[in-house]
């Protein structure tokens, strides 16, 4: 059933591996608008990759996930698939995005050759549509496979397999940290009291990462007491830090509502917050994506990719 509902969504699926093409990637091919990544990190928007290889399976159920869930469905978890190598769901990554491109080929007096051309040879792979992604048990590998292909890589984690965190090296590492403490943990991410200790294990390990990055997504009434992350923020001592407001799209429109949603001017006032009691300083903003970014004043890292 759940495949059925993301194949709906415009999912392509192989199996494990999922692949969608971004919302911002179809404003840049009819529009010509960029998305935050690429006003942040230079990375183009209309060649980027949205891809899982593990696109149901979460440890999480995070209220304000914009995916249908288990607990959407009834149900408990989903069990774990048998795991295709690096190589095929690298090749399959590829391969889906390639199909879902093709759409645009009968438009292009709209689109435009070149960047048709462009999008249809991508060069930026971020492991983010769904589920968690070092679930997938070769994702150093994959990782690895990508790079030689020429890709740079993001990649986003929930942060509960710390061991795994440790050896992977994508070009961009995000941790989504949305509660700051055991209690607002269980309430807004719904997870177990030991994940949230491998999540400040995974903390403590952050700084030794090449590029990291916090994504704090916040949801009115949940988590906006900005002052209870800072702690948490210094500890892990990352490169960037990106203060993002829910948005109530998908499937987070049976669990939360539009209320729930933080005005740009909002998620500005509490970065400048972090910025006045912590190590980090606001570098850039979105206002239509509801977006701050933070940047360590302590470390010399390029933003730009």
């Amino acid at each position: 059933m759940i495949f059925e509902i993301l194949r709906k969504q415009r999912y392509q699926i192989y199996k494990h591996v999922g692949v969608k093409l971004c919302g911002w990637l179809k404003k840049k091919m009819l529009y010509n608008k960029d998305c935050y990544k690429s006003k942040f990190y230079g990375i183009e928007t209309h060649r980027c990759v949205q891809c899982t290889p593990s696109v149901i399976w979460c440890q999480q159920s995070c209220i304000f996930c914009w995916r249908v869930l288990p607990r959407d469905l009834d149900i408990d978890e989903f069990p774990s698939p048998e795991w295709e190598k690096p190589e095929v769901v690298a090749e399959k990554i590829l391969e889906l995005h390639k199909k879902a491109i093709m759409g645009y080929k009968g438009i292009l007096d709209r689109v435009g050759e070149k960047k048709f051309e462009e999008a249809l040879n991508p060069k930026h792979i971020a492991l983010s549509l769904s589920g968690e992604p070092t679930l997938y048990p070769y994702i150093d590998e994959l990782i690895e496979i990508f790079k030689d292909k020429g890709f740079t890589t993001f990649l986003v984690s929930n942060g509960i397999l710390t061991e795994v965190i440790k050896k992977i090296k994508p070009t961009q590492l995000y941790i989504s940290l949305d509660a700051y403490d055991l209690e607002s943990y269980k309430k807004i991410c719904r997870g177990k009291e030991e994940f949230w200790e491998h999540i400040l294990e995974t903390l403590n390990i952050l700084d030794k990462k090449e590029r990291s990055c916090i994504r704090t997504t916040l949801v009115r009434n949940y988590n906006t007491n900005i002052e209870k992350f800072i702690p948490l923020y210094e500890l892990a001592n990352v490169d960037f830090i990106e203060l993002k407001s829910y948005m109530h799209v998908g499937y987070s429109q049976r669990r939360l509502k539009k209320e729930h949603m933080l005005s740009y001017d909002e998620i500005l006032k509490l970065a400048k917050k972090v910025e006045e009691n912590s190590r980090y300083k606001i570098a850039d903003g979105c206002e239509e994506s509801r977006v701050v970014l933070l940047v360590n004043k302590d470390k010399d890292v390029s933003v730009k990719i």
